[in-house]
């Protein structure tokens, strides 16, 4: 499923991640208030792309414990002078089902805006 997912976010199929979200699904990405709801998460995810030249994330670790999944990588992508970035990131995704019902992202993606 993550593989997946990372599959569809690198391929800017903003669609295709949000179908992996609960109608309700909650989804925050570092410090910004939640976003709530599978439109609000797709809006996201394609304004995101929409942003940066290209994208790839590196699954370093996944971990799964009960109904979360926490998840290690490292998002390859630019800086808007052409610089190489490699960032960390930690995702912790908390299922209902087979639905992401709470989806957080712990990341500075502020290297990658400058």
């Amino acid at each position: 499923m993550v593989r997946l997912m990372c599959a569809a976010v690198d391929a800017g199929d903003a669609e295709a991640f949000g179908s992996w979200f609960a109608d309700t699904a909650s989804y925050t990405f570092g410090n910004n208030p939640p976003l709530v709801g599978r439109d609000a998460v797709m809006a996201a995810t394609a304004g995101a792309a929409g942003a940066l030249p290209w994208v790839r994330h590196v699954i370093d670790q996944i971990a799964e414990v009960d109904d979360q999944l926490f998840c290690r990588f490292t998002i390859e992508t630019e800086a808007r002078d052409g610089t190489p970035l490699a960032l960390p990131c930690v995702t912790v995704i908390w299922m209902s089902e087979d639905k992401i019902v709470d989806y957080r992202v712990h990341m500075d993606i502020s290297p990658a805006m400058t």
